[in-house]
């Protein structure tokens, strides 16, 4: 994303906008020795489970402590806030990057990077201080149970409980909502400048759990830029905040400058707190529920 001026918002409410998991090959040693491969198709081998972790996204911060090993974590991410015990460990990034020297001064056994926060450069200085490297990353929803069940062998948890709920809250919503009209949306990120999410994304998915669909999710990029005259040419039924605004008054104020179109005529504009439903995370479909609650208020 090009909008450099705008990537802090953006990394701390999402940390998640960007990329495809690959399936991980897991296997173990009889010493109890774990090897498996990352998303860039990196080796990854550990003597023994982590006892040492530092992580470099919030959503990666969330899913370790999710598998389990949250008491393992010695260093996050900046804004790293949930849950609450995060925010209190030393942070070794800001949104401008991340500190090679404070990552190893916690001597971590295993750092959790997210595929687009480092280079390739970078995560192999990392890994010259002796640590293992994980590199992660997702972008739909299917990806969570399979970034927790690596997190999971690399720290030595059991995670399926987990799993199974997060699937199941997604099985039901699916349930709960199958067969309703779906409503045309445009998904905002961001308002200026107007940005949206293309392409297969869960927050899109989420939008097709609530019985909704991005009507610009056929862009180029992954978060493109719409212009106001292509929203005044699809004329979305409404308008949904992902992370555009910090509270729902300030969401409105936006939007008020165009009054003609169609949702804001008739005020179907749907806020959902962005934490809820930017990261992808245990929580997210928790997110969603709240969000199709929103959505059908105004439908």
């Amino acid at each position: 994303m090009a909008r450099s001026s705008n990537l802090p918002l953006l990394l701390r409410r999402s940390s998640a906008f960007i990329g495809g998991f690959t399936a991980f090959c897991i296997t173990a040693s009889a010493a109890a020795s774990i090897s498996l491969k990352d998303d860039l198709g990196r080796t990854v081998e550990l003597k023994q489970p982590a006892q040492r972790i530092v992580t470099l996204a919030p959503f990666l911060t969330e899913l370790v402590y999710s598998a389990g090993a949250g008491d393992r974590v010695v260093g996050v991410s900046a804004y790293s806030d949930y849950p609450a015990e995060a925010a209190k460990l030393p942070r070794v990034s800001s949104a401008a990057g991340f500190s090679l020297e404070a990552i190893a001064a916690l001597e971590p056994d295993l750092v959790v990077v997210w595929r687009d926060s480092a280079r390739r450069e970078e995560i192999e200085r990392i890994a010259a201080f002796g640590a293992a490297v994980f590199v992660a990353d997702a972008r739909t929803l299917e990806d969570v149970p399979r970034v927790l069940r690596a997190v999971a062998t690399l720290a030595g948890r059991d995670v399926e409980p987990v799993i199974a709920a997060y699937e199941g809250k997604l099985a039901k919503l699916r349930r709960e909502h199958a067969g309703e009209r779906r409503v045309g949306a445009l998904l905002e990120i961001w308002h200026r400048p107007l940005t949206t999410i293309a392409g297969r994304h869960f927050m899109n998915e989420a939008l097709g759990i609530c019985g909704a669909r991005n009507l610009f999710e056929d862009l180029e990029g992954v978060a493109p830029v719409v212009s106001m005259e292509e929203v005044y040419k699809r004329n979305p039924e409404i308008i949904v905040s992902a992370s555009s605004a910090v509270s729902e008054e300030e969401f409105h104020a936006q939007w008020r400058e165009h009054p003609t179109l169609s949702a804001v005529r008739t005020g179907r504009l749907v806020f959902v707190e962005p934490d809820r439903i930017q990261r992808l995370t245990a929580r997210t479909p928790d997110g969603i529920a709240a969000l199709c609650a929103a959505i059908e208020r105004v439908r």
